[in-house]
């Protein structure tokens, strides 16, 4: 299931063409000096004490691990581009109990860059992280236990071109590249076998659509197509491809009728047969009524039901049945989206089913956060995440992963409080390996603000993830932490903010292997400052 030969040489022609043009505009164009530049370094220092450096029951050993990490965040903007990186060394000693000095890279940098405004684009990605290998032995972070991670890496480029063709037609056309590499993570012990699980990929994308312009009022029509090629050095390559086209009549502004038809071209290794590609459409229509609710069904070979209900600014719902013959994700299948927000709270609950791989989940991790779990802006701080819990078993990193994810969210906030609590299930089928995870889990904090520069937090976490095929593995963790953090004004030539924090954890972790159980309580003092 090789690339195709004359799309890769499209796609190298492709790439060069827009360097080219990109180089002209960068050396040649005003534009480059309307980009407002902010660069920030700055250096995070902690002593962290553990009464489980290796995170097992059967050899604790209790000790201390420094970590020293300089950083750099960068922001660019213009009215027309943007540019976003956070980066992160982290040098630790003693980490696992290894009396020895490590270094690790964290990154994540996205960047969108106009090179012929409102036509031609670049955007860019990448990041290096750190992530457990099996999602039955969960460490925290990179301090302690002395394997099990593995460090991804991942660069992506795509330009694309979006030409309007008058009031007749507006286009895309987009195409991608994403290399995906992972080594093993400071790790003496971690096995060969397990890293070899999960193959080094190349993927190539392509997009192209074709959407009717404001001539046409009565009738609009669409025209797609997507594909995805994952190139695998030590395993199967995988496709998904799709062509795809609507068409939409109006009768007026409350009713209209449409047809969707177009052809699945899917190409992945299965054990259970699932791959049900071919022609498929749908015929249905659209009630309208009003701007506040909508509702619309369509009958074929795959058939849907879509609701919206939007009765406030305060409230949204969104919600979709599907029941396919054709494509990905076939059989009976939800897509909800609700909201409700008032003036200190907000509830959200969302559902949906998709099919992945792992390497496309871990190139989608976000890397670093800001002090509410946010993404980081030019505002704000940038803070490294923990390692995510719920993530794919990297052990079958190589099959394609059938996932169905439920999330229900509540936050509230007072003038110096801030509550959070999410639920959580994440159901996973892996082909071919045909093993499931079935994942719950619960996570809340509170954050008191009881000084300007002040703040008392709390974070308890919980899950549980029951993994296998013809045997089920059951482990459950635990992880409590609290901590106060103290904001410190400092001069170092010009005014600038320390913050200092001490935090008390409890970890435990109890599994069906016990190899993997553990219980760690950690102490750290933590000093942060952004010159």
């Amino acid at each position: 299931m090789d690339i195709d030969k004359n799309g890769f040489k499209l796609f190298k022609i492709t790439c060069k063409l827009f360097a080219i043009l990109l180089t002209y505009e960068f050396l040649f164009s005003a534009n480059v000096l309307a980009f407002e530049w902010r660069i920030r370094p700055n250096l995070s220092m902690s002593e962290v004490f553990s009464d489980n450096l290796a995170l097992s029951d059967n050899a604790k050993k209790s000790g201390f691990v420094s970590e020293v990490s300089p950083g750099i965040s960068a922001y660019g903007s213009s009215p027309w581009s943007n540019f976003n990186l956070n980066y992160r060394m982290q040098g630790l000693y003693n980490a696992g109990g290894s009396d020895a000095f490590d270094i690790n890279h964290q990154l994540q940098m996205n960047s969108l860059y106009q090179a012929v405004r409102n036509t031609l684009f670049l955007q860019t990605s990448s990041s290096i992280s750190q992530q457990n290998i099996s999602n039955t032995f969960i460490t925290t972070d990179n301090l302690t236990g002395n394997s099990g991670r593995v460090e991804a890496k991942n660069f992506s480029i795509s330009p694309y071109w979006t030409p309007h063709f008058g009031q007749y037609a507006n286009g895309m056309l987009k195409v991608g590249y994403q290399k995906s590499t992972f080594d093993n993570a400071n790790s003496n012990t971690t096995s060969a076998s397990l890293l070899n699980q999960i193959s080094d990929t190349e993927s190539f994308s392509r997009q192209a659509r074709l959407s009717s312009g404001s001539k046409f009022n009565t009738v609009r029509w669409n025209l797609n197509y997507s594909s995805q090629d994952q190139n695998r050095v030590d395993a199967n390559d995988v496709r998904f491809e799709q062509y795809a086209g609507n068409l939409r009549y109006y009768f007026n502004r409350k009713y209209n009728v449409f047809v969707n038809a177009g052809y699945e071209n899917n190409d992945f290794q299965t054990a259970s047969n699932n791959i049900n590609n071919g022609f498929f459409y749908t015929f249905g229509a659209q009630w309208n009524p009003s701007m506040f609710y909508s509702l619309e069904a369509g009958y074929g070979n795959n058939k849907h039901v879509a609701v919206r209900v939007n009765p406030s600014a305060n409230f949204s719902a969104f919600i979709t049945y599907r029941n396919k013959d054709v494509g990905l994700n076939t059989g009976s299948s939800w897509d909800a989206n609700l909201r409700y927000r008032v003036k200190q709270a907000a509830v959200n609950f969302t559902y949906s089913q998709d099919t992945t791989t792992v390497q496309q989940v871990l190139a989608d991790q976000q890397i670093f956060a800001d002090l509410t779990g946010g993404a980081v802006s030019s505002n704000t701080g940038q803070q490294l995440l923990l390692l995510n819990p719920n993530l794919p078993n990297l052990t079958l990193g190589n099959d394609v992963i059938i996932s169905k994810n439920a999330k229900l969210s509540f936050t509230f906030q007072t003038g110096k409080s801030f509550y959070n609590a999410s639920l959580y299930n994440t159901r996973r089928n892996y082909e071919p390996s045909l093993v499931e995870d079935n994942v719950y889990g619960a996570s809340a904090s509170w954050r008191w603000q009881f000084d300007p520069r002040l703040n008392f937090y709390l974070r308890p976490n919980w899950q549980s993830t029951d993994s296998g095929g013809a045997s089920t593995v059951n482990s459950q963790r635990y992880d409590v932490a609290m901590g106060l953090t103290r904001g410190i004004p400092i001069n170092l030539g010009r005014p600038l903010l320390m913050n200092t924090s001490i935090e008390f954890r409890h970890i435990k972790q109890q599994s069906d292997i016990a190899t993997n159980d553990y219980t760690e309580n950690r102490a750290t003092a933590n000093f942060a400052v952004r010159f």
